[in-house]
């Protein structure tokens, strides 16, 4: 009599296969570590790398620094209170309904600054002097910063068209009066940003480059130098910089 049927999964596997023994156990062990892996690293991030906040030496002088780490997304040049940005179908935004702080309005220049995942998200003082204003306005549904991210990626201008965030978000703005200069710097929340740190009030006393604020887990600082003392700016569209240490405008220049 010849060899009976072949039992198992030996009758259902091709000839010259071998038989992997616990192939789908190995595979489920890849997968956790993977997983376990990647959740790491995510923690990681989390709870210690977003919260990293390195020493920083501003370079001397009165040059006005960078408020926050990131990429420069728009150097605007405002008149007459609008700033030239095209959101839902307007051509520019009032200055007032970006930074927040009712009656602002006039010449100057305009300075965004984007944070990305891998940025420092610790705020510092772009000059030094008093703190004159403080505003903050809640929202009801931060929108995503995902659309400004993509064009920096891909190198799409203008980086932050149609971004209703500029509008919507919650913001807070600080308005330092210098010995020379008086500037607006504007915290504005990412969809996934948890709260705006701002350890500052009216009336305190700031050092240029010192730490006043974080925005954690994402969003954007906005820089407004009003028109009136000569300026000229430094930075252009697409430039990395770093707070307290980056010089985006020097006062006295040809601007």
């Amino acid at each position: 009599m010849g060899p009976g049927p072949v039992g198992g999964d030996q009758a259902d596997r091709p000839p010259g296969l071998p038989h992997r023994a616990g192939g789908g156990a190995l595979e489920v062990i890849a997968v956790v570590v993977a997983v376990g892996s990647f959740a790491a690293l995510f923690l990681l991030w989390r709870f210690y790398y977003f919260f990293r906040d390195p020493e920083r030496r501003p370079p001397p002088g009165d040059d006005v620094l960078a408020p926050a780490d990131g990429y420069v997304v728009y150097v605007h040049t405002v008149r007459a209170g609008e700033v030239p940005v095209a959101i839902k179908g307007r051509r520019s935004i009032p200055l007032e309904e970006l930074t927040a702080l009712p009656g602002i309005g006039g010449e100057g220049t305009l300075i965004g600054i984007f944070m990305t995942p891998a940025s420092v998200h610790v705020n510092r003082a772009p000059i030094g002097g008093v703190v004159r204003r403080r505003v903050h306005r809640a929202a009801n549904r931060n929108r995503s910063m995902a659309r400004v991210l993509t064009n920096l990626l891909v190198g799409r201008r203008p980086y932050a068209e149609d971004c209703r965030y500029l509008v919507e978000n919650e913001r807070n703005t600080i308005v330092i009066e210098g010995d020379r200069l008086t500037v607006a710097v504007t915290q504005i929340a990412d969809a996934w940003v948890s709260n705006i740190v701002c350890r500052v009030a009216e009336g305190d006393t700031i050092e240029r480059g010192a730490r006043y604020g974080m925005i954690r887990f994402g969003s954007q600082a906005d820089l407004f130098i009003p028109a009136g003392v000569p300026i000229q700016v430094l930075c252009r569209e697409g430039e990395r910089v770093g707070a307290g240490e980056s010089i985006l405008a020097r006062i006295g220049g040809n601007g």
